[in-house]
């Protein structure tokens, strides 16, 4: 984690992120402001809020102080994490792999666009994850409440805390409890509707280019070769090694468990919203993965094998540091280093989830050959 803040001290201080501003920027900026940004900002209420009146109380600028909010949401997030994975009894390999690889890919993400809500959704769905493991349902359906208030992605945990309350026995509470964050959504929706003038009109629009425009705008604007660097380094926020790591302990009969627990359900329901997920940013919708694969993938056979966390963290790290710097151009040679460094480990991950792949279904195919070839001689 100490690498992690200072490569998220370095892109803040050093490489233009306490200046950096995209539209969603501008947008948190002027609800902060108490000024309408249109759709979807305006009912992204709770973070801007914080922002505003955390300025006011320390006097901070308001740009400040979603600096600041941004980077003890990163921290506590990752100091929550770290907490899961010692609990769940992986090796300290395996944490210290996964805490480097997605703290050095947040670092730089939001190290140079601090002025952004979903850390903070990070950290809310970190805290659920927490309070329903220790069985404080109440407490996790208000935090449950609180994501949603924070991006509207934060629907997804009101199934995951639904599902968990029913299986634990409390039907009618799962039921119930269920109706309390959409509401809290719809009626947000409806108070903060304004006609001011914005980027989308409305829902309608906002969706359409969300679902169906925003991988073209990018590629339209960025080009091929820009766009997939992207699209590679925010497979790399989301950590995709765990995710197909615990993707492969849930379809795995040999790993699979009967008992289905919080982060086998969180994970579920987020594989299944993949194709909401996807269509927008990886670098920030993909980050609310990592919580739930990382521990379920703990699991796995692979998780205990030195060679492929080594290889984890090598990609990650290498990845995050081969990500453009906004401030003094760093030297060439260390770029193309770097990124040659994060390719490699990429393909040789991918080679061995293959060839575990393989192996595996041999295990299980060659006990019915030898008890075929047995029962044909008999």
């Amino acid at each position: 984690m100490t690498i992690a803040c200072l490569l998220y001290a370095i892109h803040s201080f050093f490489g233009g992120g306490n200046e950096h501003r995209i539209l969603d920027s501008w947008a948190y900026l002027q609800i902060s402001d108490g000024q309408s940004a249109g759709v979807p900002f305006d009912i992204r209420v709770l973070v801007p809020w914080l922002a505003a009146h955390t300025a006011i109380l320390s006097g901070l600028s308001v740009s400040a102080a979603y600096n600041l909010l941004t980077s003890l949401a990163l921290l506590g997030s990752l100091l929550i994490l770290k907490q899961l994975l010692t609990q769940r009894g992986s090796s300290w390999q395996w944490q210290t792999a996964v805490l480097l690889a997605f703290g050095c890919s947040l670092a730089v993400t939001f190290g140079y666009t601090p002025i952004l809500v979903d850390p903070f959704l990070l950290l809310v769905t970190c805290l659920t994850i927490v309070a329903l493991v220790k069985g404080k349902l109440v407490a996790a359906l208000v935090l449950t409440c609180v994501a949603v208030l924070t991006k509207e992605f934060g629907l997804f945990l009101v199934p995951v805390w639904a599902f968990y309350t029913y299986r634990l026995g409390y039907r009618k509470s799962a039921c119930v409890g269920l109706l309390a964050p959409i509401a809290i959504f719809v009626v947000v929706v409806l108070v903060r509707h304004s006609d001011a003038p914005a980027v989308f009109p409305g829902w309608k629009p906002y969706a359409y280019h969300y679902l169906f425009d925003y991988q073209l705008s990018v590629l339209r604007l960025r080009g091929l070769s820009s766009y997939l660097k992207l699209l590679y380094m925010g497979a790399w926020c989301g950590l995709w090694p765990t995710s197909l790591l615990a993707a492969m302990c849930i379809l795995d009969r040999s790993i699979r468990s009967t008992a289905i627990g919080v982060y086998r359900i969180g994970l579920a329901v987020l594989l299944v919203s993949l194709p909401i997920l996807l269509p927008g940013d990886w670098s920030r919708n993909l980050i609310v993965l990592v919580p739930f694969s990382s521990i379920v993938a703990a699991k796995h056979p692979l998780a205990r094998d030195r060679y492929f966390i080594g290889l984890i963290a090598i990609g990650g790290l290498t990845t995050a540091l081969a990500r453009p710097f906004h401030g003094e151009p760093l030297p060439a040679a260390l770029m193309i280093s770097m990124t040659a460094f994060s390719l490699i480990s990429s393909v040789m991950i991918a080679i061995k989830l293959v060839q575990y792949t393989f192996w595996s279904s041999r295990l299980e195919i060659d006990p019915l050959f030898e008890q075929t070839a047995g029962a044909t001689i008999d």
